[in-house]
């Protein structure tokens, strides 16, 4: 695959050179060398030190080590790994670990650019729209930052404002990270089976949706509706007239952080009616809405005692469909009734499960983790323990599941153990249960079955007129003779690109060598002119250096290939 796209854009030749140094820096010329990025490599750090051979064997790689790299990268790479950390179907644990402190290692820009970037977005200086505006951020992460202010009218809000130039760095480092995926489904077998070209899409657009604060809006406007008419629940209100894409201005929700267990006792709060609020409010987000918080970790929930929760930060959220929601409720209810096959089908038709799955080991797997579960009180389930045994059994299957349905569980996990430290006495699975019978039930209404009828019968009139005219197009290629078939064989540009590297190592050879006897001739002739106040031939002796430099340099480049 031909790299020539980089040296277009300046920029991104710039910045994958960063890359390719940086990895290289830390260990992983390997990596380097097999993605074909060694060229990109400094000539400096080429030189003074060798890069691997592809026949060695990479050392261990540290979680620790991964995330440094990222920090080290920049922003983009610091949410690719925050993101990752989301994703425990791929990570093992201890990167899921070492990737959530990321966002703890976000270092803040400094307020003046961000208020030059309020005054930007909205058109004005800061103090025409607000009385106060906080001197520094209480929070930052690798997109944006937030400042506590009050506007004219009195209202205390919070002010999120995007990192100056984070868009434009995105995009360059998008180009690079689809680029390097890309190599890496070709050039690396064993990282084939995670699709990265699939989970940087995924992440591309995860990162543009959170870099655009109006979708970020539109959604806490959205929950904001939906639970208009619930009394226990609060979510903050956009001020649409100081929100941009680069500036969300939201209403600040006071309140008891819901993790504050003293200060709820003293305010009288009812923690068993908050649990059981809290729960009910994500069970319709998961179950009716088709839109969710997916980080309701309690530093975005507050307490208005006696029963009122604060929902905050809706900048995370996932999203199920009818459809998706329909095949989460059919392979619950076909586990629970140790129907494997139905749920391999449901998992197969979501694209999760490579194609060289081992399906009775798949199935074996997850009859144990039902029979582990079966005879264990309801009450007794740990939520979090279970999830991370379906999240270890994807990992070894090397099973990707949709990121929606990651993000699903993780949040339900995480709610439920808030819910469960307000009161321990309660029960998720009984609270998920009639949810989800409640979901196959309505798969299964004549309402339904009425749907996707007339949705297939559409399918069926559309194959029937447009099937023929379809077959005849056909047939009118492969009588003319314009018939393409597309072959593409794998790794097969590899083979080339060595090819096409040994006959050029040749032919420079071949032109050293070729000087050196043009040199020796010369010298034998004395042909001049020559060296001052020498009989040598200067051509001769000229050759010769020229000759001895070249050679140094092939000697140097196949020294550093590591192949002798």
């Amino acid at each position: 695959m031909s790299l020539i796209p980089f040296g277009r854009q300046l920029k991104s030749l710039s910045r994958l050179s960063h890359v390719a140094g940086v990895l290289s820096r830390h260990g992983y010329g390997w990596l380097v060398l097999n993605l074909h990025l060694d060229r990109f490599v400094p000539f400096r750090r080429r030189l003074l030190r060798r890069m691997p051979s592809e026949e060695e064997t990479p050392g261990p790689t540290t979680a620790a080590q991964v995330a440094h790299v990222l920090e080290e990268l920049g922003p983009t790479y610091v949410k690719l790994g925050q993101v990752l950390g989301t994703r425990s179907d791929l990570m093992p644990p201890e990167f899921i670990e070492e990737f959530r402190k990321l966002q703890d290692r976000v270092k803040p820009f400094p307020t003046s650019e961000a208020r030059a970037a309020v005054e930007q977005e909205l058109g004005g200086p800061v103090d025409r729209f607000f009385d106060e505006f906080d001197a520094g951020p209480f929070a930052a992460g690798s997109v944006a930052q937030a400042y506590g202010a009050r506007t004219r009218e009195g209202v205390r809000v919070v002010v999120k404002v995007r990192r100056p130039g984070i868009r434009e760095m995105v995009e360059a480092d998008m180009t690079i990270l689809r680029r390097l995926a890309e190599l890496a489904e070709r050039y690396v077998p064993e990282y084939r089976l995670f699709r990265p070209v699939l989970l940087v899409e995924e992440f591309a657009q995860t990162v543009r949706r959170e870099m655009d604060f109006v979708a970020e809006a539109s959604n806490t406007q959205r929950f904001a509706e939906a639970f208009r008419d619930a009394p226990a629940i609060r979510v903050p209100r956009v001020l649409w007239n100081l929100t941009t894409a680069g500036v969300l201005t939201l209403e600040r929700l006071e309140g008891i952080p819901i993790y504050d267990r003293e200060a709820l006792a003293v305010a009288g709060a009812d923690r068993r009616r908050l649990a059981a609020a809290l729960a009910d409010c994500f069970m319709r987000q998961y179950f009716e809405m088709g839109l969710f918080h997916a980080d309701p970790h309690p530093g975005n929930l507050v307490v208005q005692p006696p029963g009122v929760i604060g929902i905050l930060d809706f900048g995370q959220v996932g999203r199920m469909s009818d459809a998706m929601r329909g095949k989460l409720g059919t392979a619950l209810i076909a586990a629970l009734h140790r129907d494997f096959d139905i749920v391999a089908d449901v998992m197969d038709d979501l694209g999760a499960l490579p194609d060289e799955v081992d399906l009775e080991r798949l199935k074996a797997d997850l009859s144990a983790l039902v029979d582990k579960y079966a005879g264990v009180p309801i009450k007794r389930v740990n939520l979090k323990a279970l999830f991370e045994e379906i999240s270890a059994a994807a990992r070894r299957h090397r099973a990707i599941l949709p990121r929606d349905f990651v993000l699903l569980g993780k949040s339900l996990v995480t709610m439920g153990g808030v819910a469960l430290d307000l009161d321990p006495d309660m029960s998720m699975v009984e609270v998920v249960r009639p949810k989800v019978q409640a979901l196959v039930t309505e798969k299964v209404s004549p309402r339904h079955v009425m749907h996707q009828a007339v949705t297939s019968a559409y399918h069926l009139v559309a194959l029937a007129e447009q099937g023929p005219r379809e077959l005849r197009n056909l047939a009118r290629k492969v009588l003319r003779g314009r018939l393409q078939i597309v072959f593409r064989h794998e790794n097969l540009d590899r083979f080339i690109t060595e090819l096409d590297r040994s006959s050029n190592r040749m032919a420079f050879a071949m032109v050293v060598a070729a000087s050196i006897l043009g040199s020796a001739i010369l010298l034998q002739a004395r042909t001049g002119p020559n060296v001052p106040g020498t009989e040598i031939p200067l051509i001769g002796i000229l050759g010769f250096l020229v000759a001895g430099f070249l050679g140094v340099w092939l000697a140097v480049a196949i020294l550093r290939s590591g192949r002798l």
